[in-house]
This record gives structure tokens, C-alpha cells and sequence, in this order.
């Protein structure tokens, strides 16, 4: 926002977050920088994490004021920037100050702020005592002989403020209002308890430090409603450097700086860029604190004697620094001073110590020399009795090669990966490839191989290719070289388009061995499978499973096994679904592994496409825990993507929507290719969040699959971003993008259309555009599959679109009868969301055939449905049916219990305090405003009141309706 420049020293924010710009003298706020948004949209890319509280801020403004606060940092300055811009772009005049430390012993300049550029307006709304009195304060005319009368001011500010509201709402914002000045702040507070609530709002905030409270309230209007911001959540950082940086960061590296930051925003975006200028961090290495951050913290530090500073540094380099260790190490006598200074805090866990901030430990640890650091973890080593902990400290306290260290450390990362921390193991399985002996070349050679399959497991990318190109020695033994070019080959995810010579190599090295030619196999047939070629892809499989089954090698065979079974079903082959079976059985008797994970994936979902839901959860939910437990990221990934479409078919959208995007995320994070993941995000959104979200993620899967060359993938991303332009209400553009999707899949040899059920919605945009002919073609094609596949479950959808269809032809009459019966028919159809859809479709038809009972009944049927699954979406769309068969009159009169509801929202009710108010459930009130929304064109409370209010003023509503 416009206003007198500020540094980040003066608020700890505002280079982080602030949309202002330097300034002089006073100028009229403008908004224009800012996106203004429905309330489905989630936030503009660079305000993350905050879509919630700002909605809850933005809907009490309507008849209340809103006090934000939290620590510097925390994004304040960025959260009243938004909500003011939503409140300006609603018609509200908002006037702004934001002073700045130096700034609160300057009498009224937080009032010069605000009402200079309202001067022109007082001058003619003010009688000459009170305009003359507050010309003096605004320092715009000399004082004269006669005393200043604080009276008149206050008068003047508050008859100013009525003025300036009578035609336009009014917004007053104070920003870091606890440098407001004094005599600025007494005339706010005196004008707040006068001025009418409804017209003059206060919207500010307060920085708080540790264990602080809000004292601002005096300022703002009443009722005032009060929300603290807390930090951000680990993937709400990644998203928040992504978009604010411009460039995805290692997933170690993100945990270090998420951890150090303690979610704040601020912090975290401070430490991202000092780590991008540092470069990669070994293990060992602390990480960088800039020196914006250390500004404000290190007086926290200074004033400590050097015995405190050395328990300090034991308490950083610690990972559980209880009471017990503590003393045992000596130094617990020193604690109390650490605690006094606020440096330390006692955790809630019993018995362990904390730093207060988690920065505060970093900066310790850097500060300190490197021979101080090894000193402190000698020390721990000495004291701690956990081995894991315990032979880290031994690493970092003995820098030099020792193999006796390096097979401890060994250990200690195979009980780490036993306990499902994969990426603990790794840091220490570089750490004892770091500590062999510089003549052990094929021992460090095959240590780094185990780091990086620690590694790949935990999802790190970047630490994966660092460990695996390291493992390529010329010293490494062929098992090693194999094994790290396939797991480079495995890293390059779907993007095979560089993996020959990998494979080439590999296979040079493997001739002679069958499980390794066996693994080889495997490789270079999921090449064959990224290029399309599934007779190739289908014979090296078949080849791989002979040679693991010759070799002995169970996991092989199950990879192997399940991934002939797809291929075989790709090319409408016999036997798929038996292999499936065999891979399956042979999974469930083997310890939790990659090939056991996706072999008992691909059972759940071929449960899920032949209609068996409840066994389809049965399989994937324990193992979603499974792989949860074991800390495996990049299984995980993957099986989010048939969690996610297991819960949408199961109905649980809520559920659906919230595994989406962190399928979403979790791809962004760990893959350099995340083209599935975002696909997934997208159904996720089509289902159960919004179209424009849909359209987001549809729009990055299609650039992210292009950009890898996948096909496979590129087709479902053309689909989902077709069905999220249909549900968005452009039907032309569905149609064209999913005309792309559907012509990629006729490439392969058949389509399995229960895989991802998006041809009905290609078939209803063909519809739409008057593309009958066409449509009914691609409904009698999947007809087909689905028969010759068994895959019933398809059948509803596409039998709802051939009633649109129909109905497109003129007999919309017969459409719908036949959609009823098909419904009757399919009652017991296993996914909730293609039932609902159907009853949706029946009663525009319904509707469209002039029975408007049945459309009722059918409508208010879909709407029960959508309602119960979580379809947000779908829910909305409905709705809108029932307001427009209800007449949609925009001036038609409301009902009591409409007026009723709108009385209270104009007095600042949240919508359970309606409920409770009226005897009538929540979701009752939002159905209510909802379609009080649509049926006047607003879009939140604020323009209701402001529609309804603006009536009153011209007067009745025509009860006529007419």
C-alpha cells in the first residue's frame, strides 16, 4: 500500500510481504496492485496459508472491526493488505496509516496519515471551530495565540468520519498499531465508541512479542473480533518460496530452513535466500543466518556470560536436550540465565529444554567455532545413549577416516531406516562413507549407493543424484554401478527420454548375473512402456520375471509380475487380471518394500474398477499407513494418487480434496517431473474444490507432462483440465482440450475407461456445443471397452450424457423419463458422485420439460447427495438449479426467514450465531446465503448488506415480483 516508506528493521515485515511503495506527502490509498477474488478462489499466489482467516476477517468488517496480531514476521502487513483490498474493491473507502517505531513520539502523525487526504471533504462537512481545530492538528494552519482545544479535534475527527461514511462505508487501517502516537490513538479510541459500527470500521494490526496480549482494542469500533496468526505449515513454506522466489528448493533443504524458521514467513524467506547464496550444506554444516535475522535476535544473546554461551551450544548441537543430559554434561547450573534472557524455554515434552525461537539454535550453532562444535559433540557423544543420536555425535566430533566409526555409523542407519526415518539414514550413511578409509574405495563406493537409496526413499531428489553419481567410481564393483545407474534411471521418473545409455551400461555391467539382467530388464521395459511400445515393454517384463524367478529374487518377481499384468491389460491380452493376483499374494508375504508397495496398490485399484470399494479401501488404507510409518516419500507420492482416487469414488470428498493436494505438493517437492501429482490435484479440486482451482492445477499437469515428454500422463492432464473448463462453464475449450486427450489414448491398443472415468464429461462438452453426433460416438466407443473389460461402473455416466443428448434433439421429455429409470436401475451404483451427477442432470431436464415438481424432487435429491459426499462443486451447481427453478428473481421479495438472516449478518453474526439465533441448523444459514447471493449477483456479506441497503435507501421492493 501506498505510505511512507519503512525499512525492515522498523517492522521485521515489510520487505518480506508489503505491497506498498515509497511515497511523499499524503496520497489517496489505491488498491489497484492487488487481485481481487471470489470467496472459492484460495489466495493470490503470494499470500499463503491465510485464505481462511482472511474470509473470516473479511466477512465481520461487514458490520464489525478486526484486530490481527502475532510476532514480526508472521505476515500481518500482507493479510490487512488483502482484506483492505477486498473491502476497497467492494465500494468501501479505506483510509491507511502504518507508522514506524521512530515515528510514535511524532504527535498526530498517524492521523495525518489518515485524514490528509480527506481535507478537501472536511473542509466543506465541517463547521469553521472544528475544521479550524483540526487544521491545527494536521498541521495545515498555524496554531495562534489561543490553546488548542483537544475537544474540538476529537469533535471534528468524529463528525469527519461520519461525513466521509454517509454515502460510502468507511475503513480505517492501522498497520503495526502499536506505534501509533499517542494523541493520534485518543482521538481513534474516542471516535470508535461514537461513530455508528456499521458505517466506520477499524481494521488493524499489533505486533506481539513472547507471551504478550492485544491491547489495541480501544481503537477499534465494536464488536471487535480478535485473530492471531500462527506460523505456517511446512508445505505452506515450500509453496510460499516457491512463488515468492521462483524456484523449487531440495526437500532437505526446506526441512532445515522450515525448522529453523518456526514457520514464519519472514524467516523463512530470509534463510531461503541465504542459503541460495551459500550453496549446498553438508550434513554437518550449520545453516546460514543472515544478518537482517540477526539483528533480532542477538541482544537476546549478547549480554550472556561465556559458560552460558557454552551450554548454549550443547543445547543446539542436541537433538533431545533434556534436563537429564544436560547435567550429566555439566552445565545445568547455567540454564537459568539462558532462561531469564528468554533465550530458553522449557518444551512440552517433560523434562526437555528449547530454545524459544528455533532460529535462536542455529545462530548459536553458526556462531560457533568448528573446534567448539566438535568439542560439544564430544561431549553429547559421551553423555547420550541412544545409538542413532549417539553415533552421529561420534561423526561430527572425529572428522578423520575411521572405519571402527564408519560401520558404527552403518548401524546406526539401518535402525534409523528399521524406525522409518530414511532420510536420518541417509545423513548417516554419508557420514560413514565420509569417515572410511581413503584405500576402502569400493566400500565408500558402495556406501554412497546406500546413502542415496536412504535417499530416494525419503523423496530427495537433489541428495539421491549427488550419492548415486558418487557411487560410479571407477573403484565400485559392478553390483554397485548397476545398482546406481538404475537408480538414476528410476529418478528420472517419467521423463525416460535420457535413460539409454544409462541402461546400455548397466545391462554391460549385469551380462552373466540374473538378477541383475533381471533389474536391467525391468529398466529398459518401463523405457519401452514411457515411448509407447508395449510389445516391447510386454517382453522385457516377461523376460525379467523368468530371470527372477530363476534367480530367487521374490521382490523382482513381484515387480516384475504386476507390471506384465498392466502391460498385458494395456494390450487387451488374456491373464492380466490373475497376474495382478499372483503379484498381490506374493506381496502381502514380503517385509514393506517398492515393488510390494505398487504391486498392492495396483490390486486396490483394480478392486476399485470393477466396483469393489469397500475392498478397495481395505487394501490401501493399512498400506497408506504402512508406508506413512516407514517414511518412504516418494511410495507415498504414488499411492496418493490411487488414495485420492479411491476416497472420490468412495465419496469422501473431504477427504479426497485434502490427499489431492498433498499428492499435489508432494510431487512438487520430490520429483523433478510432477505432472501426476498435479493431475491428481486437479481431480481432487473437480470434485471437491472449486473449477478455478481445477483449471490451475490442469493447466501446470499439462506444461509439467509436455515438458517430460510423457504422453501417458499428458492425456489424463488434457482430461482433467477438459473437465475442469466444463464444470468452469466453457464447454468449446473442454471439448478441444479432451479431443487432445482422447486422441493420445487411441494411440495404445485399448482404453480401460473405469482407469479415469473423464469420457462422459467429454461427451456432456460435445453436447453442450451441439457436437451431438460426435458425442454419441464417443459414448457408444467406451460402451464398448467398458463391456469387453467388465467395467460396469462406467455405464451411469455415460448412459446420463446419451439422455443429454437426447434431450438436444428435441425430446427432452423422453430424456428425462429414461435418465429416471436408469437411475432406478443403477440405485446400487458403487460411486456416490456419478449418482448425484444423475440426479442433478434429471432435474435440468425436468426443469427444461416444464415439470417442475419432478425437477424439485430430483434437484433437492442431488443436492442431499452432493451435500453428504463433500462435492462442493457439484453442491453449488445444484443449488443454483433449485434458485433458478424457484424464479432466480434477483428483485423478488425475501422471505422472513431470509430478512431474518440478512438483519443479522447485517449486525455482525457469524453464521452459527444465526443458527442458534433462529433455531435453524449452520449448513441451513449457508444454503440460505447462498442462494441469497446468486440471486442478487454478490458475492460475500459485505456486498449483500450494501445490495439490500442501497434498496432500502430507493426505496420497497416491488412484492410483485414483476
Amino acid at each position: 500500500m501506498p505510505t511512507r516508506s519503512r525499512s525492515v528493521t522498523d517492522s521485521g515485515e515489510t520487505d518480506a510481504f508489503g505491497y506498498r511503495t515509497a511515497s511523499c506527502g499524503w496520497q489517496t490509498v489505491e488498491f489497484s496492485r492487488h487481485t481481487v477474488e471470489t470467496p472459492d478462489v484460495e489466495e493470490r499466489p503470494n499470500l499463503v496459508g491465510r485464505a481462511d482467516i482472511r474470509r473470516r476477517a473479511r466477512d465481520h468488517l461487514t458490520a464489525g472491526s478486526v484486530l490481527l496480531h502475532g510476532p514480526p514476521g508472521i505476515g500481518k502487513s500482507t493479510l490487512i493488505g488483502a482484506v483492505a483490498a477486498d473491502v476497497a474493491a467492494d465500494g468501501d473507502r479505506v483510509l491507511w496509516t502504518s507508522p514506524g517505531p521512530s515515528e510514535s513520539t511524532l504527535p498526530y502523525l498517524a492521523l495525518i496519515d489518515l485524514l490528509g487526504p480527506a481535507l478537501p471533504e472536511a473542509r466543506a462537512a465541517l463547521p469553521g471551530h472544528l475544521l479550524a481545530a483540526l487544521e491545527v492538528a494536521l498541521m495545515r494552519r498555524e496554531a495562534g495565540e489561543s490553546p488548542h482545544d483537544q475537544l474540538a479535534v476529537r469533535l471534528a475527527v468524529l463528525e469527519l468520519f461520519r461525513a466521509l461514511s454517509a454515502e460510502r462505508r468507511l475503513l480505517i487501517v492501522l498497520d503495526d498499531v502499536q506505534w501509533v502516537d499517542q494523541p493520534s490513538a485518543e482521538l481513534l479510541a474516542f471516535a470508535a465508541r461514537r461513530a455508528p459500527a456499521a458505517r466506520v470500521r477499524m481494521l488493524a494490526a499489533q505486533r506481539l512479542g513472547a507471551g504478550e496480549s492485544a491491547t489495541a482494542q480501544p481503537l477499534c469500533s465494536q464488536p471487535t473480533l480478535e485473530l492471531g496468526l500462527s506460523a505456517l505449515s511446512e508445505a505452506e513454506v515450500a509453496e510460499l518460496l516457491r512463488t515468492r522466489l521462483g524456484a523449487a528448493y531440495p526437500r532437505g533443504a526446506l526441512r532445515r530452513v522450515y525448522a529453523a524458521s518456526g514457520g514464519n514467513p519472514y524467516y523463512a524467506l530470509e534463510l531461503t535466500r541465504a542459503l541460495a547464496q551459500r550453496g549446498p550444506l553438508g550434513p554437518e554444516e550449520p545453516l546460514p543466518v543472515p544478518n537482517k535475522l540477526r539483528a533480532l535476535l542477538v541482544e537476546r544473546l549478547a549480554a550472556l556470560a561465556p559458560p552460558v554461551r557454552r551450554a548454549l551450544l550443547l543445547v543446539a548441537a542436541a537433538a533431545r536436550p533434556s534436563r537429564e543430559l544436560l547435567a550429566a554434561c555439566g552445565v545445568e547450573s547455567d540454564l537459568p540465565d539462558a532462561a531469564e534472557a528468554g533465550v530458553l524455554t522449557a518444551a512440552a515434552e517433560a523434562g526437555v529444554i528449547r530454545f524459544s525461537h528455533p532460529l535462536l539454535r542455529e545462530l548459536v550453532y553458526a556462531d560457533a567455532s568448528p573446534d567448539e562444535r566438535m568439542a560439544a559433540h564430544a561431549v553429547l557423544a559421551e553423555q547420550v545413549r541412544e545409538p542413532i543420536e549417539r553415533a552421529r555425535h561420534l561423526a561430527l566430533a572425529n572428522p578423520r577416516a575411521d572405519e571402527a566409526l564408519a560401520e558404527t555409523l552403518e548401524e546406526a542407519a539401518g535402525a534409523a531406516q528399521a524406525r522409518g526415518a530414511p532420510s536420518v539414514a541417509a545423513e548417516l550413511t554419508r557420514l560413514a562413507a565420509a569417515r572410511t578409509p581413503e584405500g576402502q574405495r569400493e566400500r565408500i563406493a558402495a556406501r554412497m549407493l546406500r546413502a542415496a537409496e536412504h535417499s530416494y526413499h525419503a523423496g530427495l531428489r537433489e541428495d539421491t543424484q549427488q550419492a548415486a553419481q558418487a557411487a560410479l567410481s571407477p573403484d565400485a564393483d559392478r553390483r554397485t554401478r548397476v545398482a546406481a545407474r538404475l537408480l538414476l534411471v528410476k529418478l528420472a521418473s517419467q521423463d525416460k527420454s535420457g535413460v539409454g545409455p544409462l541402461l546400455e551400461a548397466a545391462f554391460a555391467d549385469a551380462v552373466g548375473d540374473r538378477a541383475l539382467e533381471a533389474a536391467v530388464r525391468l529398466g529398459r521395459a518401463e523405457k519401452c512402456y514411457y515411448h509407447g511400445d508395449m510389445a516391447a515393454a510386454a517382453e522385457e517384463f516377461t523376460i525379467a520375471r523368468r530371470l527372477a524367478e530363476e534367480s530367487g529374487n521374490v521382490e523382482q518377481l513381484v515387480d516384475a509380475t504386476s507390471l506384465l499384468a498392466v502391460t498385458r491389460s494395456m494390450l487387451a491380452e488374456p491373464g492380466a487380471e490373475e497376474l495382478h493376483r499372483k503379484a498381490w499374494q506374493l506381496a502381502t508375504s514380503l517385509p514393506l518394500s517398492a515393488a510390494g508397495i505398487s504391486a498392492r496398490q495396483l490390486w486396490a485399484m483394480n478392486m476399485l474398477f470393477r466396483g469393489d470399494v469397500a475392498g478397495a479401501l481395505g487394501e490401501i488404507e493399512p498400506l497408506w499407513a504402512e508406508v506413512q510409518r516407514a517414511g518412504m516419500q516418494r511410495a507415498l507420492a504414488w499411492l496418493l494418487v490411487s488414495l485420492t482416487s479411491i476416497y472420490m469414488r468412495a465419496g469422501r470428498g473431504a477427504e479426497a480434496l485434502v490427499i489431492g493436494r498433498r499428492c499435489a505438493e508432494l510431487f512438487s517437492d520430490i520429483d523433478s517431473t510432477p505432472g501426476p501429482g498435479l493431475v491428481v490435484g486437479s481431480g481432487a479440486e473437480f470434485y471437491a474444490g472449486s473449477a478455478q482451482a481445477a483449471l490451475t492445477y490442469g493447466d501446470a499437469a499439462v506444461a509439467a507432462c509436455e515438458a517430460a515428454g510423457d504422453e501417458e500422463w499428458l492425456g489424463l492432464a488434457l482430461a482433467a483440465r477438459g473437465q475442469a473448463c466444463l464444470l468452469a462453464g466453457d464447454p468449446a475449450e473442454a471439448a478441444e482440450t479432451m479431443r487432445r486427450a482422447l486422441k493420445i489414448e487411441h494411440k495404445l491398443p485399448q482404453i480401460d475407461p473405469a482407469i479415469v472415468p473423464w469420457y462422459g464429461d467429454f461427451a456432456e462438452a460435445l453436447v453442450v456445443i451441439g457436437a451431438r453426433h460426435e458425442a454419441l460416438e464417443v459414448v457408444h466407443e467406451m460402451r464398448g471397452y467398458a463391456e469387453r473389460l467388465g467395467r460396469r461402473v462406467v455405464l451411469l455416466g455415460l448412459a446420463r450424457v446419451e439422455a443429454l443428448a437426447r434431450a438436444a434433439s428435441g425430446d427432452t421429455r423422453g430424456a428425462a423419463d429414461d435418465l429416471r429409470a436408469t437411475l432406478d436401475k443403477h440405485a446400487d451404483h458403487p460411486y456416490p458422485l456419478d449418482v448425484a451427477r444423475g440426479y442433478l442432470s434429471l432435474g435440468v431436464l425436468e426443469r427444461r420439460a416444464h415439470r417442475r415438481s419432478a425437477a424439485r424432487e430430483a434437484l433437492v435429491e442431488a443436492e442431499a447427495r452432493f451435500s453428504g459426499i463433500g462435492a462442493r462443486p457439484w453442491l453449488e451447481l445444484t443449488r443454483a438449479e433449485l434458485s433458478r427453478l424457484d424464479g432466480g428473481r434477483a428483485d423478488g421479495p425475501l422471505s422472513d426467514t431470509e430478512q431474518r438472516i440478512v438483519d443479522l449478518v447485517r449486525a455482525g453474526s457469524t453464521n452459527r450465531e444465526i443458527a442458534g439465533t433462529l433455531f435453524l441448523s449452520v449448513k441451513a444459514v449457508e444454503a440460505n446465503l447462498t442462494r441469497l447471493y446468486r440471486r442478487l449477483g454478490v458475492r460475500n456479506r459485505t456486498q449483500l448488506v450494501r445490495v439490500l441497503d442501497r434498496e432500502t435507501r430507493s426505496g420497497p421492493r416491488d412484492n410483485t415480483g414483476e
